[in-house]
Parts: structure tokens; sequence; C-alpha cells
């Protein structure tokens, strides 16, 4: 599983036997509700960030993916005309590996019903897996700031702030907020206290230099 993704993911610790709910694009509720069993499926969620304790916060999520989709048609290309019956067609898919599916349109089946009114229908596999990924990116954003809670909003001139920082020891530096550093902002690397700050920093330090599991085990001789 992708390094970040688990690291990002804020459900990975589930208590086994817990209900959560687990972003579908291509379910009229808009999530499928499982049963938490430490199992590699739900592991697989966790590393995609389309695990939520709340119905509120899947729906919210789903809704923002389909927005953002549906403003940037162009970008996309996604279907627009319901395909017809028996039309095969390719479909944005976060839990497959080559991150898009290919079927035969079905207008009787929810499932494909639901995909082209969610935008997430296309002709081209290059299509769907470009959407998939522009997805991921989504619930990595979301997950990321539910965990770090950087500052989204400009605060007044002369706010101080705190900047996540990998270069400096302390893992952040203590800034006066002024238009200068708007593109911090919307970096997401400024937090209103410390804390967050030296958080995200860390967060950073071990996706860069991932930290090596310490073992007592001697290695063992080649063979000839």
């Amino acid at each position: 599983m992708d390094t970040e993704l688990e690291y990002i993911c804020l459900r990975s610790s589930y208590p086994v036997g817990q209900a959560y709910y687990r972003l579908d694009l291509t379910n009229k509720l808009g999530y499928d509700e499982i049963i938490w069993l430490n199992s590699p499926e739900n592991l697989r969620d966790a590393s995609l960030n389309v695990v939520f304790s709340e119905i509120r916060e899947v729906q919210q999520t789903q809704m923002l993916i389909i927005n953002y989709l549906y403003s940037n048609k162009e970008k996309f290309n996604f279907i627009t005309e319901e395909p017809q019956d028996g039309e095969y067609v390719w479909v944005s898919d976060l839990f497959y590996e080559g991150f898009a599916s290919f079927f035969e349109y079905d207008s009787s089946w929810d499932t494909t019903k639901q995909a082209f009114k969610n935008h997430i229908l296309f002709t081209t596999a290059d299509g769907a897996v470009k959407a998939t990924k522009s997805i991921i990116q989504i619930l990595r954003r979301e997950a990321a700031e539910k965990r770090f809670k950087p500052l989204t909003k400009e605060p007044q001139d002369g706010t101080t702030v705190y900047m996540a920082d990998v270069t400096s020891k302390d893992g952040y530096k203590s800034l006066s907020y002024t238009k200068e550093f708007e593109h911090l902002l919307n970096y997401r690397l400024l937090y209103p206290d410390i804390y967050e700050a030296i958080q995200a920093s860390t967060a950073m330090r071990q996706l860069i230099n991932p930290p090596i599991p310490v073992t007592t085990k001697k290695p063992e001789p080649d063979k000839q």
C-alpha cells in the first residue's frame, strides 16, 4: 500500500467488529456499510481514505467529489449522455488495481446508473484512470486537513501563525502573517498552534525518510 496514504489515513485503528461507512460512488446512498475486521479489504479502504465513522462525513465527501468532477467537465471528459444498454464503458474505480473497470452499460442495474449520474463513466480507460487519480488526491487532502488541521482561511495581518518546516530542528517556524505568506496558506503549511505544525512536519519527515525497522537478526552469509 502507498506509504503516504497509509500515514495520512485517520481511520486505520478501528475496533474489530465496529461498523464504518465506505465511500462508494456507484451506490445510491453514496456509501457501503462495512464491519472492521482488520482484513486486507479494511486496510485497503483505510489506505485510500474512504473510511468514515459518520454517514454525514462520507456524504459530504461524496458531494465534494461529484461537484469537482462536474465543475471540470472539459478536463475529465466524462460521458454526459446516458449510454445505450449493452454499450461498453469504463468506470473510475478506486478499488481496482488499474483504477478503471470495464463493463456493458445496463440501465436496469443501479450500479451503472449511479456511476453515470455521478460523472464517473468514460469512453476510454485513460479518462477513467485520470478521474480516479484526481479523486485519490481529493481524499488525501481531506484526510490530511482533518488530521493536521491547517489554516484554510486567511488570518488577519499580524496574526501569529506557525509554519510546518522540516528544515527546522523544532519542526516549525513562527510567523507574523502578511499577504506575503499567502502561498504557504494555499499549500496548507500554516497552522494556528505549534503542536499542529510539529505534527505536520513530523509526518513530512517520515514520508521523506521512513524509519527503518529495528532488527537483531544478523544477515546470513551468501550461499555459494
